[in-house]
């Protein structure tokens, strides 16, 4: 998955990213409810991802 451009919302470079609609906040809206609608826990998710997701929190929590 690509990065989105620096100084893009976050949510509409994931979109974008996955190749989904992000040009209004309806399509915003509507992306993340399929996504959200897709995922029920961290096991949903792919082990690559995980990983990212657990040094984000890890980068953000440690003082």
């Amino acid at each position: 998955m690509a990065g989105g451009a620096r100084g893009q919302d976050w949510k509409t470079g994931i979109l974008a990213a996955f190749g989904w609609p992000y040009s209004t906040k309806e399509d915003i809206g509507l992306g993340w409810q399929k996504l959200l609608g897709a995922v029920r826990n961290y096991a949903d998710l792919e082990a690559s991802l995980l990983g990212r997701v657990e040094e984000v929190i890890d980068f953000l929590t440690v003082p």
